[in-house]
């Protein structure tokens, strides 16, 4: 598999969730480096908490120290020890909303850019609101995952609501393990599984609770700031995108399912992601044969048919006319034109 920039991975997480395992591990008499390192991960990656590391390689630890401690039920471990530290100035805002609503809104919004690929909605019905998750891909151990993020998300309730709230029901998505007990205590309400999907139940009412302290400027001030770092986010992703086109062009078997492969999601998951930001698989690839066409048309020892092969067209037909779509001219003529220009 291509090595990819993992700042720019579509199903990322904060690095921070290692640094729990790392607790675990070294309560119980295990060396976290080995395992970690048996990843390419060194303990000094662990100090910036926000760096991105791939769902793929998370999941991959998760199944490595399950098979290691013999602990089935990992993800309540891991999140009964997750601090809410790994989603920089959101936890600010998160903490300083009007209403659970405000801060649950908010959480969904931005924190894509610190945990993406990970599905959060909230609904409600019958008098109930529900936060579900879900998680895209064939990601190993996923549904532990889920669980961990379940038990931490209690605790930044608990932070909003106050330490004696608790939900009113939790329900899981794999069959009911022999540690059940634990999730009934780790979650302070009954726990129902083999469910449809992972999420949590509350009374519909605690939404729009009003809480004391909330500051409307600051809210504006961080609000700013993470919609400017939405932005910035979007750029990383595009170009990503775009260098691995380029990279696939001459080789001539560029589409969207070998993109799709180099970031480990299934092709629907990116263009969904594509579609979140106004374009499209098809728009970019258009847009990087245009740009590296005429880069190349720069250099004239380059024939115009090997220029069409390193752009993906196997004949120089075909590229002449969309080169002609591009920029109104035909390849020779533009490159006579700007050589002499």
């Amino acid at each position: 598999m291509h090595s990819i920039d993992l700042t720019r991975q579509p199903q990322s997480n904060p690095i921070g969730i290692l640094n729990l395992i790392a607790n675990y591990l070294e309560e119980n008499s295990f060396d976290a480096c080995t395992v970690f390192e048996h990843f390419g991960i060194q303990r000094e990656d662990l100090k910036n908490n926000l760096l991105p590391i791939s769902l793929q390689t998370q999941g991959s630890i998760f199944q490595a120290v399950e098979a290691l401690t013999g602990c089935d039920h990992l993800g309540l471990v891991i999140g009964k020890k997750a601090q809410f530290s790994n989603i920089g100035p959101l936890r600010f805002l998160v903490l300083n909303a009007a209403t659970m609503r405000d801060a649950m809104q908010s959480l969904f919004q931005y924190g894509s850019m610190w945990y993406r690929g990970q599905k959060l909605d909230l609904k409600e019905d019958d008098g109930y609101a529900r936060i579900c998750m879900h998680i895209d891909g064939d990601i190993p151990r996923k549904e532990q995952y889920q669980t961990a993020y379940l038990v931490a998300m209690v605790s930044i309730i608990e932070l909003i609501l106050g330490k004696s709230w608790r939900p009113a029901l939790v329900r899981i998505s794999y069959p009911k393990p022999k540690c059940a007990h634990l999730y009934e205590k780790a979650f302070g309400c009954p726990v129902w599984f083999s469910q449809s999907q992972h999420e949590i139940l509350f009374p519909q009412e605690q939404l729009d609770q009003k809480r004391a302290g909330h500051d409307h400027q600051l809210d504006q001030f961080l609000r700013q700031h993470l919609s400017e770092l939405q932005s910035h986010d979007r750029v990383d992703l595009i170009g990503q995108i775009c260098k691995i086109i380029e990279e696939l062009l001459p080789h001539r078997s560029c589409n969207i399912e070998r993109v799709a492969e180099y970031f480990s999601i299934h092709r629907f998951t990116l263009y969904r992601y594509l579609n979140k930001y106004q374009t499209s698989f098809e728009a970019l690839l258009e847009a990087t044969r245009k740009k590296i066409a005429a880069e190349l048309l720069k250099n004239k020892k380059l024939m115009i048919i090997e220029v069409a092969n390193q752009v993906g067209y196997d004949d120089q037909a075909n590229f002449t006319r969309a080169f002609k779509r591009w920029y109104g001219i035909t390849p020779g003529r533009w490159r006579r034109m700007n050589l002499h220009a």
